[in-house]
């Protein structure tokens, strides 16, 4: 199959993408928004801080929510550093409030007027103020959102219960599904019956948005050059950019002491996908905890999930784990492929889909999707099963908490391999349903259900 044809199979229909002609930027449609919905109407309603790694449309879901304001007030503190000085003075919100409404000339009211703290890692006073509007001004609309915060939270504490967070992770596979315009698609596989699969005309087309999503991932500005202009050369020049720019915020953020170990541990993390993490792997020659605090610090920026091994025996699967024994995922597949110089050609123009579902990088595209689905930045949130006992290797891929019961879930790349560590699972923890992923349309045989690469959400939109 030549590229050409391969850009014909994912035709481009533009039913959900909103333009925004002021900036020629496009506006993708996200589903955290219906959050950031509720949020604006609840009783008890805290200062929000939207955490999540640099470029996965932080700023653009905020101002997309703000149209449904009166009045939006915007503070860059990296653009415009001299509205830091407005909080150093003291933390007085009511006076905070009084000065940047002279500062912008913009009235802020209660209610009605959406005020943001854009880039606010640069204003540590700003991030300590948040739990005094709480406090002070609880009616007032104040959301807060920044670049590697983590690095930020590590030494400024806005105080236990004074914030409330919403967590932005890249497109996962279902809006990916709406840039590309095929929402009907996404609402069929939502609305689908588990017996009834789709016809092999929609399954095949959805495979194939698989194997585009797993080059392109989930980042905004990705997704929306490759909507434009379905050139993957310009997708790979705006991931280069992308991956430097993680580089740059380390030097930018990080105590100077942290920035090789930083460099180092972001480097290693494409070989270890899949595998039990190993700081040896990383460097042998460095001790293992300069390497275990800079994934720490990569996890709380959200750029990795740790995907900790647990006994699970029972619920919550979090209070089983072994803390020294995790996988890592990267936040996005998309990155991941760059940094581990996918050869494109032979990704793009090969005929036979199963190039794109091989070993780790299955593996990856799951646990990324389920990091969406199950908030896992939210710490200790994935987790897999891996047996123990001398002279008995089984291990499962993921282990999820539906409707309070413990389901394995495994990933099959191709139809090669059997299920014997999920029939080992399911037999010692005398559990009746199990999971596996693969490129198949769905079915149910033997205690497992088959779900197809392209419907992981549907997992948790269905009652098994």
């Amino acid at each position: 199959m030549d590229s050409n044809c391969f850009y014909n199979i994912i035709s481009l229909v533009f039913s959900r993408i909103d333009f925004n002609m002021s900036s020629n930027i496009m506006i993708l449609k996200r589903d955290k928004l219906n959050q950031l919905i509720q949020w604006r109407t609840a009783e008890i309603r805290k200062p929000l801080i939207v955490r999540g790694a640099r470029q996965v449309g932080k700023t653009s879901l905020v101002r997309e929510f703000a149209k449904s304001f009166s009045s939006f007030v915007e503070i860059n503190f990296e653009k415009q550093p001299q509205f830091s000085g407005i909080f150093k003075l003291d933390l007085d919100p009511k006076r905070i409030l009084s000065e940047l409404s002279l500062a912008t000339g913009k009235k802020i009211q209660p209610g009605e007027t959406l005020l943001f703290f854009d880039e606010i890692q640069q204003s540590p006073e700003a991030y300590k103020s948040l739990r005094y509007f709480y406090e002070d001004l609880p009616q007032y609309h104040l959301i807060a959102a920044g670049s590697l915060l983590g690095f930020l939270i590590e030494k400024v504490s806005t105080g236990v219960g004074r914030v409330s967070y919403l967590d932005l992770y890249p497109l996962r596979f279902g809006e990916y599904l709406d840039a590309m315009g095929a929402s009907l698609l996404r609402q069929k596989i939502l609305n689908l019956d588990l017996d009834t699969p789709l016809l092999e005309i929609h399954h095949h087309k959805l495979l194939q948005l698989v194997k585009s999503y797993m080059l392109i991932g989930g980042m905004p500005a990705v997704v929306s050059a490759f909507v434009e202009k379905q050139d993957y050369l310009i997708c790979q020049r705006i991931q280069d950019e992308l991956i430097k720019s993680f580089s740059d915020d380390f030097v930018k953020y990080a105590k100077i002491s942290e920035t090789p170990y930083l460099n180092k541990v972001f480097s290693s993390i494409p070989g270890q996908i899949g595998k039990k993490f190993i700081y040896s792997r990383v460097d042998r020659s460095i001790r293992s905890h300069h390497f275990s605090k800079s994934l720490n610090l990569l996890e709380t920026a959200g750029i990795v999930y740790k995907v900790y091994q647990s006994k699970a025996s029972g619920l919550p699967l979090q209070s089983q784990i072994k803390s020294s024994a995790f996988k890592v995922i990267f936040f996005d597949i998309g990155l991941l492929q760059r940094l581990m110089k996918i050869n494109l050609e032979m990704w793009v123009s090969s005929d036979n889909i199963e190039t794109a579902y091989k070993g780790a990088i299955a593996e990856q595209f799951v646990g990324q999707e389920l990091a969406t689905l199950t908030e896992a930045s939210k710490l200790n949130n994935l987790v897999y099963w891996h047996r123990e006992e001398r002279n008995s290797s089984a291990e499962v891929d993921y282990i999820l908490d539906i409707n309070r019961d413990v389901i394995p879930v495994e990933v099959k790349s191709n139809i090669q391999g059997g299920m014997k560590s999920m029939a080992l699972f399911l037999k010692e923890k005398r559990k009746s349903l199990g999971i596996k992923i693969s490129k198949y349309p769905f079915s149910y045989s033997k205690n497992i259900r088959t779900i197809p690469f392209y419907a992981i959400e549907k997992i948790f939109h269905h009652d098994f």
